[in-house]
């Protein structure tokens, strides 16, 4: 009889840290978004805040990954928490004493994004010890939805501090979100001197090489890696330039900017729990369509100027990016062998979040010198049709 995933005690608990710290990422992104903007005014500028904050995970990704299958998981894990609250903090007292540009953004935009290159590597590689394999589906699932309940509430409060109080207010409520994190990472009853087997005998480098090949070597994992890549970079991009998007299009502010990040939060929850229960075959079908999808509603929207419509556009994009990026990694997690997992997750990873930053940026640039229409219509139908390549006669392989 399978286990109910409640019953999995270090789960449930590393849950009631990650409840804070994910509300902590949405409010630094929005806040980190809107000072650019409000500074700026440029697609570009806010491309690339985006871009380096999210980037880092291609090139270090797959070196922190490397690093996961030898280290103390848990202790790195409360490291780089601990790393993060600190570079919100120190941002926020520098934004308390007017002392931040745009070049200040963008070098904290890359140390928060090597930061959580790290932690991304350690968490996907973490998880897996805390929840059983048949288990492994629903956790993704659920991790889906609790990340993105907070990209529903964390800009809701981002809006609120933000004009009721100050940016370095909000930046300082995001490094103390990461305290209940590093406090729950402590509490987890883990065997801290279990390392990865298989993986001592070789090099740094021979290791990430390996991981590589182990991932080449898998028509099921390759494709998998090229879904996410097309849904991150085309399907995903646009939702990293909101705070222009809001401004260009509908001429509003930072509360309509909120409305769209919530309304990308309720798509991604209702992804969330619609795949909590569904299978592999399942996952393969709903990935193609959602994949696909992501084009189409790209196209739509440029045909729209109505802002309740670009709500339900919004939420669509983020519904289709959740069912790709929730598929893909259920499906590598429960494929992969264990030596492997850290190197192929943080693989997974650096695509999935770099694949976002690179489709911020393109976003960016293509929208301010070629225009929204022209961007829209062409990111859209290369999103459909590469996704339909990618997905042509991909089977499940247990």
């Amino acid at each position: 009889m399978q286990r109910s995933i409640f019953t999995e005690r270090n789960y449930l608990t590393y849950l009631c840290g990650s409840i804070f710290s994910t509300q902590g990422i949405w409010i630094q992104r929005m806040t980190l978004g809107w000072m650019m903007w409000d500074q700026t005014h440029s697609e570009s500028w806010l491309g690339m805040l985006a871009f380096l904050m999210f980037f880092p995970t291609i090139l270090v990704g797959p070196l922190f990954g490397v690093m996961v299958d030898r280290i103390n998981r848990r202790q790195a894990a409360v490291i780089t928490s601990a790393l993060l609250a600190l570079i919100s903090l120190l941002l926020s007292l520098l934004v308390w004493q007017q002392l931040v540009s745009e070049l200040t953004l963008l070098f904290f935009a890359l140390l928060i994004g090597v930061a959580n290159s790290a932690y991304q590597s350690i968490r996907l590689s973490l998880v897996p010890e805390l929840v059983s394999i048949e288990n492994m589906p629903k956790a993704v699932a659920i991790n889906a939805i609790l990340y993105n309940t907070s990209r529903f509430i964390g800009p809701v409060i981002a809006g609120l501090l933000i004009k009721h109080e100050s940016n370095a207010t909000a930046l300082a409520v995001v490094a103390a979100c990461y305290i209940p994190l590093i406090l729950v990472l402590l509490l987890l009853k883990l065997d801290d001197s279990q390392k990865a087997s298989g993986v001592e005998q070789f090099t740094f480098f021979m290791d990430i090489k390996a991981g590589f090949n182990y991932a080449l070597n898998s028509d099921l994992i390759l494709r998998l890696l090229m879904l996410i890549a097309v849904s991150a970079i085309l399907g995903r991009g646009l939702l990293e330039i909101l705070p222009a998007l809001v401004d260009v299009l509908y001429d509003r502010g930072v509360e309509a900017l909120a409305w769209l990040n919530s309304a990308a939060g309720i798509g991604a929850i209702i992804a969330g729990l619609l795949l909590s229960s569904a299978g592999a075959e399942r996952l393969l079908s709903a990935m193609r369509i959602a994949a696909i999808a992501s084009g189409l509603l790209l196209i739509g929207f440029s045909y729209t100027s109505s802002f309740e419509l670009g709500l339900l556009i919004v939420a669509g994009l983020s519904f289709c990016a959740t069912v790709c990026g929730v598929g893909t990694q259920s499906l590598i997690q429960v494929s992969v062998a264990s030596a492997y997992r850290g190197r192929v997750m943080s693989l997974w990873g650096a695509i999935n979040i770099g694949g976002g930053a690179l489709g911020g940026l393109l976003f960016g640039v293509l929208t301010e010198f070629m225009g929204y229409p022209f961007t829209l219509v062409t990111m859209g139908l290369l999103c459909a049709v590469i996704a339909y390549v990618a997905m042509r006669r991909i089977d499940y392989i247990n």
